[in-house]
This record gives structure tokens, sequence and C-alpha cells, in this order.
């Protein structure tokens, strides 16, 4: 008995960490629907829910010893692996699923939570992703109703360019760098967002382990093959795909598509200058370019930035190693690609050049300057707690602080600061140099300098972290910590040189005590972490840095089958699964506003309470002057502001909530982007405005109620 616990004690410990954790997120679900808290989440322990772990456990081992026992099994979904996520990328787009959380459109419509008529078929829709839902996935949507043209006069009610900072779907040429938006183009709004979803989710998965296979090895010209070493790639790649960073930020910001095209890029150099056949290192130029640009047109330097310092360094690596191997035919290569992306770039940045000037003169975010600073020392180690943010989504965090809001936490399961130890501790001992790591590990002393200090307004700018924000920053710093750590772990061991038993347990007992005290820390900062997560997260952390200290090739792959099942186990319960559109597209009140759009070109404001419904009327086509300016509509707000005194207000990225009222027009800033405006009806006629869609009755300006669903009203301005 004790030797099938010795030799399958990672299965077991995950084994034990699923059976917990479903049964936790189960609750929240639970609560999530009916509103009673109650369960292990909250410190009931009973026979019944000790049972239900039991149960699950035995049931989660039972399934992993049979995944282990097949592990030559592993070789073939290598082998295999693109067909793969190629059949798994056509059966989810088909299906129509996706992880939006636009099912809460039926609770903001009908005040009631009902998973199964609002097709959510797994876990719940989170209410903080409202950049998701309520803005990005309807402005997505509304372009089938432009006929997917690059100018819309549906957002904002007036042209507004959509190939720009939201990069919708267009046929124009910058959605050539935008592969994942093309399914809307050819199979509509349904299936695009299941393609636009599943395609990010398995090319960020299978580019990190190919990434991880180049940069995980000790000498990135060793194209390492070894089973051991692709194990570490996959739990790698799964650290990366399915962090909370990435989960939590999935279709906000452009994350994913500055991970898969920063990582694919190098990838694609790495190959360029190792490809024998000319026909490759042409293709291998084709990716480069639209990589390039793809990063690029994210338009979202907050977190450009930071990633640049990782790609770079990976790629100056490359070059270096492969020095040998940089001849005439690629140096023309390269300039020819670099010539070719330059133009493609400048032909779509003029297309834009209005939308890109009016963005840059706003007062937010065109002229924020950041010098850092603004992140909290605990951050640094919430990594562990972190993974419980899907069933606790608020109640982990600390009030006032920049760890307050679930986006904010979300950050990777990075280990710090073990990556840095080990690699300077295995350099040390072999008293050779990795001149890849020594550049990792000075790049994120300067991120956490850049962090948690803050660094002096002209260095921020020299080094264009001026852009970035110290949050953003941070959420990716888990990306340096987790290559450090892997690559040293990857190297070959000297059995006879391994510390010895006594010397594991000193520093495994000091990386405890370290741990309990840093548990007791987090406990007594302000943060609101249950009992039962506090020593369930730091179980995790203990068993993961026992399992690196004992630095040696069977730990080492309990480690990463433990991270694997853990990390994504812990990311796929973020998002929902959900079916379809039909919450949105098919209910009865948009169906009403579809109906008017279609048989009226007029333009339409919303003024609720609710910000979540101001781009409602645009996902059927309504032109809808206060849905998110992206960039400021100028021309229209100063009609009611002609001495431009309130320009600071409106000039800028906007969600723009209104009230109608007797009152004189006023416009007030709520946050850096968020205005409200209070609007005498006297104005709507000044501003063109003929549709109302309002949460309150509007029958005392003499409008005409075209239409009414559970305090929700559709009025027609004939004044």
């Amino acid at each position: 008995m004790l030797r099938f616990i010795r030799n399958n004690s990672a299965l077991i410990a995950v084994s034990v960490f699923a059976a917990i954790f479903i049964t936790m997120y189960n609750e929240m679900r639970s609560f999530y629907i009916t509103g009673t808290r109650i369960g292990l989440s909250y410190g009931e322990l009973s026979f019944s829910i000790i049972l239900k772990v039991i149960l699950i456990a035995i049931c989660a081992l039972i399934v992993l010893l049979l995944i282990a026992r097949f592990k030559h099994l592993f070789k073939y979904l290598d082998k295999y692996r693109y067909i793969i996520g190629l059949a798994i990328i056509i059966i989810w787009t088909v299906f129509e699923f996706s992880g939006s959380s636009i099912a809460l459109y039926h609770w903001h419509l009908n005040g009631t939570v009902d998973p199964e008529s609002s097709g959510t078929l797994l876990g719940v829709s989170r209410q903080i992703r409202t950049d998701e839902y309520t803005i990005w996935t309807l402005m997505n949507f509304s372009q089938e109703y432009n006929n997917y043209n690059g100018v819309s006069d549906i957002l904002r009610g007036t042209p507004t360019d959509v190939t720009t900072f939201y990069g919708n779907p267009s046929w124009s040429l910058a959605t050539l760098f935008r592969p994942f938006l093309w399914g809307y183009l050819v199979l509509g709004s349904a299936k695009g967002l299941a393609f636009y979803w599943i395609s990010r989710t398995v090319c960020l998965l299978l580019i990190s382990y190919e990434f991880g296979k180049i940069f995980i090895s000790p000498d990135i010209l060793n194209h390492d093959s070894s089973y051991d070493h692709k194990v570490l790639s996959f739990a790698y790649a799964c650290l990366i795909t399915f962090s909370q960073t990435v989960q939590w930020w999935y279709s906000t910001n452009g994350l994913m598509e500055m991970l898969i095209f920063g990582q694919l890029a190098v990838i694609l150099l790495y190959y360029l200058l190792h490809a024998e056949k000319i026909w490759v290192k042409l293709l291998c130029c084709l990716g480069i370019i639209i990589s390039a640009g793809g990063y690029l047109f994210t338009y979202y330097p907050a977190q450009q930035v930071p990633l640049m310092y990782i790609w770079l360094v990976c790629a100056v690596a490359v070059l270096i190693k492969s020095r040998k191997m940089i001849k005439a035919q690629i140096i023309l290569m390269i300039i020819g690609s670099v010539i070719i992306l330059g133009a493609l770039i400048a032909i779509v940045l003029m297309n834009s050049l209005d939308t890109i000037n009016a963005t840059m003169n706003t007062v937010y975010p065109g002229k924020r300057v950041n010098t850092g600073g603004d992140v909290s020392i605990t951050h640094l180690f919430f990594y562990f707690i972190d993974i419980f943010t899907p069933f606790n989504e608020g109640d982990l965090l600390q009030e006032g602080s920049d760890l307050s809001n679930t986006l904010e936490a979300a950050t990777i399961y990075s280990l710090f600061p073990l990556g840095i130890l080990l690699s300077l501790y295995q350099m040390i001992r072999r008293r050779k140099k990795d001149g890849l790591s020594i550049a990792l590990i000075a790049v994120e002393i300067f991120f956490l300098i850049y962090v948690f200090i803050g660094i002096p307004e002209i260095i921020a700018k020299i080094s264009f972290l001026s852009y970035s924000l110290p949050q953003r920053t941070f959420a990716i710093m888990g990306i340096i910590d987790i290559l450090l750590l892997f690559r040293t772990l990857s190297y070959k061991r000297d059995p006879n040189k391994s510390l010895s038993t006594a010397t594991k347990l000193i520093i495994t007992a000091v990386a405890i005590i370290a741990e309990i005290l840093l548990l007791l820390w987090l406990r007594t900062s302000g943060y609101h972490i249950p009992k039962t997560i506090l020593i369930f997260g730091g179980i995790i952390l203990i068993w993961c840095t026992y399992l690196v200290i004992c630095y040696d090739r069977a730990h080492t792959e309990k480690l990463a089958i433990t991270l694997i099942c853990v990390i994504t186990f812990t990311g796929l319960c973020v998002n929902p699964l959900q079916k379809g559109i039909d919450v949105v597209t098919k209910d009865d009140f948009v169906v009403k506003i579809k109906e008017i759009a279609t048989s009226s070109d007029d333009k339409w404001i919303v003024a609720t309470d609710k910000s979540q419904l101001n781009d409602l009327p645009i996902v059927v086509g309504a032109k809808t002057i206060n849905s998110v300016n992206a960039y400021p509509n100028t021309e229209l707000w100063s009609k009611l502001d002609p001495t431009g005194s309130k320009s600071d207000i409106y000039n800028r990225y906007a969600q723009i909530k209104v009230d109608i009222s007797n009152s004189p027009t006023t416009y007030t800033l709520v946050a850096n982007d968020q205005i409200m405006v209070t609007l005498n009806p006297n104005d709507l006629k000044l501003l063109g405005i003929s549709y109302v869609l309002s949460d309150k009755p509007l029958d005392e300006y003499g409008m005409e109620l075209m239409y009414n669903k559970n305090n929700y009203y559709i009025y027609k301005n004939n004044n």
C-alpha cells in the first residue's frame, strides 16, 4: 500500500484536489442560481460532504490511473496534435460553443438566473466580464448588420472605424492580421463567436507547447524530443493557456493574441534559421509578417511592451545560438519581410490615421504616463490563492487595494521565487553561465522594480514602460518564472551529485515554514480568505515546492503532472460553457428593437441605470450614440457644449450612461472610462435621437411608448 501511495503520490494529490475543487465549485454554482451559501466553501463540514469528496477523489484517481497506465498514448497525442486541435475547433464551432458570459442578459432583461433557458451548459457567467459580454462581443455581432464593412455607423450612431482599437471583424486589410475573427466573416455571429473562442485556446496551447520545447531545453539548438522534456513543455503550455490571467482576460485587451503571435514569431525565427528547404523558409517569413502585424494591431501597449521584452530576449538568444546559420539568403529574406510588413502596417495605419490621432489626443487613455510602483508586495505571492477565484470570485480580495478586482488579481501560477533561485543555484553549482536565464532574470528584476517601487519618468519613457501599467506588467511576469524553473529542471542531473536526503528535508522544512508564514501574512493583510482555501492552497504550494526541491526526474514528472491537472482544471472553471447566442438575439425585447431598427434608420440612445444595456441595441443593428465610444465623438457631444468647457470629460474612451431629466444637460466624469450625461429631453432633437431605451417611464416628456417588458421601455421621441 505504501509503495502504491509513493509511486502514485502525484495522481493521489491531484485526485484529492479535484474532488475538493469540484465540490466547492458546485457550491458556488448553486449559490449563483439559488442565492443560498452552503457547503465546504463556507465552513460547513458534514459527513455527507466528506463522503462526496471521497467518492469524487476515488473516481478521479481511477481515471488518472487508467490514463497513466497508457502513457504511450502521449506519443500519439504529440504526433497528431495538430489534427486533434483542428478536430476540436471544427466540433466546437459546429455546435456553437463558447465561453462568453452573454447569458447574463437573461438576468438583465428578465430578472432571473436560468442556466437552461439561457444556454449555459456548464459553469456560470461572470458579471465582472462586462468588457467581454456587453461591449466587444456585441460589437462583433453588430458587424453582421453592417455587412462587415470597415466603417460602421451603428456604433456611436456615426461613422466609426471598427478596424482599430477593438478590432471588430471586417473586410479590411487589418483583419488579415486577426485570423481568429475570420469565422465571423464566413460563418456569421453564432459560429463566429464559437470559432473565435476555441481557435485561440487551441492555438495558444499548441504554440506554447512548441515554444516550450525550444526554450525549456538547456540548449535551444538541441530541440529535445524526450518524453520528460515534452511533459515539461506541455506543463508550460497549460500554465500559460489556462492561467487565471488568460482566462479572466480571455477576450479583452488582446492578451491571447500577444501570447500567440509573440511566441509564434520567435518559433518561426528559429525554424527560418534551421530549415533547409526554401519554401519552408518563405512560409516562415510569411508567418513572421502576420505574427508581427497581429501583435502590433492588438493596440494595447500596457501588455505589449512588457511581453515584448520576453520575446526579444528569446529572439536574441536564437540569433546568438544560430549565428553560424545566418547566411546572405536569410538576411535578404528578413529584410524583405521587414519591408513587406512595414508597407502593410503603413497602409493599415494610414486608413485609420484619424482614429489613431483622435485616440492619442484624448484625455484618457491617450495622455497616460505611468512610472510604476502601484502594486502591493502581497500580490507577489497571491498566485497560490488566485486559482480559487473561479468559485470565490470576489471573496478572496482586499477592499481598497489593487487586488480588489478579480481581473486585476489574476496572475500566473509561477511558483515564485523558485524559478530564480533554482536557476541561480544550477549556474553556481555547474560553474557555467546560461545567457538566456541571466537575461530573463535581469528582465524580471527590472519589472519587479517597476511594479513595486517605481522608476523615474525618463527611464519609463526610454524603456516604453510609461505606456504600460504595473498591474498589467505583473500579470505576465509569471512567464519568466515558469521558463526559468522548467529550463533548470530540464537539465540532466548526475545522480551521484544529487542532494542528500537530509539536505532535502532541511530545505523542505525551511520552505514549509516560509510558506506557513506567508499564509499567515496574507491572512492578516486584509484579504477575505476562507480557512478552507487558505489551507488547501497552502498544501498545493508546499507539495509543488517539495517536488521542485527533490530535483530529480521522478519528482519533476510529478510536478509537471500536478501543474497540468491543477491549472488546466481551475482555468477551465473560470468561463462558462455557453451554447449559441439566442439568449440575446431571440429575446423578445431585442427582437422588438430589431423590428424597429429594420424599419427605421433613426438613431437610438440608452437611458438606464445599467451600463450593461448601453450596447444592447447595436446587437441587432440599431444606431446607438452612447454605445461605448471607443474613441470620442466630439462633434456630437460638443453640440451640447459649444464653448468646449466640458471637453476634458467627453474627450476620452468612455462608457456613457444617460439620465433623462428636465434639469439642464450636464456632463459628469464618473471614472476614467465612464461618463454620466444628464440629458434634458429638449436636447434629444439636437442630438438627432428618435428612439430611447429606458428603464423608467418617460411619458411625462411627451414621448410615445412603443414597447414595454419587465420595466424596460422603448420610446419614440416626437419632439
